[in-house]
Parts: C-alpha cells; sequence; structure tokens
C-alpha cells in the first residue's frame, strides 16, 4: 500500500473512532507511520485529507451502491427496498479498507460532523441526496410505466416523500439504536407501498 492510501485509510478509521476534531494530525502522522514531509507531499493541509477520506470512502460508497441497484433485475419494489437497505445496513461493508464492516450509525454521525464543519462535504452530500432522489423518482416512475403505481400522484411529489421517511427511520434509529434498522425500514417501505401501489 502506497503512503497517501496509507495515510487515507488510518485517518478514516481514527476519524471513525474518534470524529474530526479529536483526531489531530500529529496523530495521523504517527499512526499512518509517516513523515511531516511525507504527509504534506500528498496533502495540503488536515482539511484536505479528510475531504478526500470522506470522499472515497462515504460518498463512493453511497454513489456506487446506487449504481449497483439501477442494473438490479427486480420489480420497483424491490429495487426500492434493496438500495434502501444496501445502504442504511447496520452495518456495511467498505471493501477499500478491509473485511470488516462499519456501523452506519458511526458513518451517519461522522458524515453529519463534516457537513456541519466543511462546506465540501455538505455539498457533496446534497449531491448523493439528489442522486438518491432522482434513483427513487426512477423507481417510482418504473412502476407507475408497468402499471403496479397508481397514476394519480406526482412521482417527484411522491420521491420526496419516499426518501422523507426512509431518512426520517435513519435519524429515530441514530437517537434509538435500540430500535431494529432493517425491520423498521422493511415495515416503512411495506406501508409507503401500500399507499403507492393500484
Amino acid at each position: 500500500m502506497g503512503t497517501k492510501s496509507r495515510i487515507m485509510e488510518t485517518t478514516f478509521k481514527l476519524v471513525l473512532k474518534k470524529g474530526f476534531t479529536d483526531v489531530s494530525l500529529n496523530k495521523i502522522i504517527k499512526a499512518s507511520n509517516t513523515t511531516t514531509g511525507g504527509f504534506y507531499h500528498h496533502f495540503n493541509s488536515k482539511d484536505a485529507l479528510l475531504l478526500e477520506v470522506i470522499e472515497k470512502y462515504i460518498f463512493n460508497y453511497f454513489n456506487s451502491t446506487i449504481e449497483q441497484i439501477r442494473s438490479f433485475k427486480g420489480t420497483p419494489k424491490e429495487k426500492l427496498q434493496t438500495v434502501m437497505l444496501s445502504i442504511v445496513a447496520e452495518c456495511v461493508n467498505i471493501n477499500e479498507i478491509s473485511s470488516k464492516k462499519v456501523y452506519y450509525r458511526n458513518l451517519h454521525l461522522l458524515l453529519m460532523e463534516g457537513v456541519q464543519k466543511y462546506d465540501v462535504i455538505a455539498e457533496s452530500y446534497k449531491k448523493f441526496y439528489h442522486n438518491l432522489l432522482n434513483f427513487i423518482k426512477e423507481v417510482v416512475d418504473e412502476g407507475v410505466a408497468q402499471d403496479m403505481i397508481r397514476q394519480d400522484i406526482d412521482s417527484h411529489e411522491l420521491a420526496i416523500f419516499v426518501q422523507t421517511s426512509i431518512l426520517g427511520t435513519v435519524i429515530m434509529w441514530v437517537g434509538m439504536p435500540e430500535m431494529p434498522l432493517e425491520k423498521r425500514m422493511i415495515s416503512n417501505i411495506d406501508h409507503l407501498w401500500a399507499y403507492m401501489k393500484k
């Protein structure tokens, strides 16, 4: 593994455990077994590193999951359920760092901290949710075209409603981790589908 990859992987593991604020540049340099000069050869600053880490390990994971589901062969309901359960499973496997799974709750909390602190992360966050909204609308439009979803409702408004329900479920689970996320998500999608279907 090259120096840049080692710094990024080490940083991601550190910020998952401690958050952005409690991980100093000195801790990153020491934990990644590099030098200050080695660090600055690859990154202009700690902030530049953190932005690149979030983009690689979180947004790439989210967006690649959506792209994989786009080619998934299944009903619109199965597509919707699969993308939601893939993105917000209690544990997610981010292959770039290891075979170890990462708790989605930790990813979500880290992302919220990054959104508050860095405009660039907030912009990536917004782009991801626009991408997710477009995917949900595509699924709704597919269901309407297949005569599985009612045609008397606006697909864009319905996509917003579905996404809001999903995000609300995640936020409830972050605040109440004892709530079984997968069970609650499946139940909510079932209720949404009952409302949407013909």
